[in-house]
């Protein structure tokens, strides 16, 4: 009888287990993004989009909590029997940081220490969200008629930035995008 009880038990767990797998499957599925790569003569272009609700950054903001978007950018050359191989590697944070008094929002640019204060939440929320126009890597890195891939890791932080050597162990992802290219 208590084999019995025990089997069930068990049987129970996996269930509940596989349907709070599924369920944070789904979540993560719903936030999605896109990812574009360009090329001109010299120069190698990604445009990425988190696609997150503007509700989830202004009612942070709103609420004087700073919000942070860390944009992981990584170019690899793609081998068959190897690892691929890296060949470019490049962080973006861009941060916001609200003042309640003013009703303004001052956004950094913390790879280039540039700045601004915006008034609109439709900026905040672009700055975000959006990497446009960003220059990756030069064209003369690359092999032509070679696969390459591009990830584009993001990651959503609120309030101030734990930078201690082991706050990177249990970083969280909000979107991966991947995308192949080569040179033509």
């Amino acid at each position: 009888m208590k084999h019995v009880l025990q089997c069930k038990q068990l049987k129970f767990l996996s269930v509940l287990v596989v349907v709070l797998l599924t369920a944070l499957s789904t979540a993560y599925a719903e936030e999605t993004g896109d990812m574009q790569i360009r090329m001109d003569q010299q120069i190698v272009y990604c445009d990425a989009t988190l696609n997150k609700d503007e509700e989830a950054f202004s009612h942070l903001l709103k609420d004087g909590i700073p919000v942070t978007t860390v944009w992981k950018i990584k170019v690899s050359k793609l081998r068959d029997y190897w690892l691929n191989k890296k060949i470019a590697e490049i962080v973006v944070t861009h941060r916001v940081n609200p003042d309640l008094l003013s009703r303004s929002w001052m956004l950094i640019d913390e790879t280039s220490g540039i700045s601004r204060r915006v008034y609109s939440m439709a900026e905040v929320y672009h700055f975000l969200s959006r990497l446009e126009n960003f220059s990756v890597l030069d064209r003369s890195l690359l092999l032509d008629h070679e696969m390459y891939q591009m990830s584009v890791v993001v990651a959503i932080k609120h309030g101030e930035i734990n930078e201690a050597w082991w706050a990177g162990l249990w970083e969280s992802v909000d979107l991966e995008l991947n995308k192949e290219f080569s040179q033509p």
